[in-house]
């Protein structure tokens, strides 16, 4: 084949690519955005009651919806944890960290407690630590757990549009805002989980973090699975199931 066919060949493949991938989110978004004006509760949630327990939000990842969080939802709230399911209306992470913040304060306005534990999936936990890092979140949250999130970004993502996903680009401005100084400022337990079917090290947090990495777990199935909810029951009680590691902040 010559040059130019290859080339041509590789220029089709990406737009295909491309295309199919932007499909998917614009359907994800549409089917989101009613999702999103709502918060789903379980668990011991009881009007002017003080609850024995800090409540858990949990959050989704990219192009994924509040049903994918189920398996968490119901573990948690078994577990005696009042339970907030939030919803994204769509990719950009600046606007998700508003959301949680919004949806932090419902928390704990309705449980009267002072701080939350967060738990997100792949590109929630970015949005979560931009809460903590940029809108003043650390005063509010007691555990920050991230599973499957690219920390310093996954380079598939530079084909999305910035809107899309595409924040997600290891160069993209937001990342780089993002990753400048501490990971892990304030007083607040940070958690790094990864599968080993995670792309290795995408997952870093510098400064301190319990890192913890779990055994065959496909990335989108990580939300289901029972091994890591068990572990991040661990985690929000205060236990690192991992190797806590202090990397140097950049």
């Amino acid at each position: 084949m010559s040059i130019v066919r290859k080339l041509a060949f590789g220029l089709a493949t990406v737009t295909f690519v491309t295309l199919g991938v932007s499909t998917l989110v614009s359907t994800a978004n549409a089917r989101r955005r009613h999702d999103a004006e709502t918060i789903e509760r379980a668990g011991p949630i009881k009007a002017g009651e003080k609850s024995a327990r800090e409540p858990i939000i949990l959050l989704h990842g990219w192009a994924a919806s509040r049903k994918d969080m189920a398996t968490m939802r119901g573990g948690f709230a078994q577990a005696g944890y009042p339970t907030y399911v939030g919803a994204f209306g769509g990719e950009d992470n600046i606007a998700n960290a508003r959301a949680i913040a919004d949806i932090v304060d419902v928390a704990k306005r309705e449980t009267k407690a002072e701080k939350v534990h967060l738990v997100g999936h792949s590109m929630a936990g970015l949005s979560m630590r931009y809460y903590i890092k940029r809108l003043g979140g650390a005063a509010s949250v007691r555990s920050y757990v991230a599973f499957g999130t690219p920390q310093y970004g996954f380079s598939v993502a530079c084909i999305l549009a910035e809107a899309n996903g595409g924040q997600m680009c290891p160069s993209s401005a937001f990342l780089t805002d993002l990753n400048a100084g501490d990971d892990t400022p304030g007083d607040v337990a940070y958690f790094a989980y990864r599968s080993t079917k995670d792309t290795p090290g995408i997952t870093r947090l510098d400064g301190g973090a319990c890192f913890v990495e779990l055994p065959d777990v496909s990335h989108f199935d990580e939300p289901k699975s029972p091994a890591f909810l068990q572990s991040i029951l661990l985690a929000v009680g205060g236990t690192c199931p991992g190797t806590y590691t202090e990397l140097a902040a950049n």
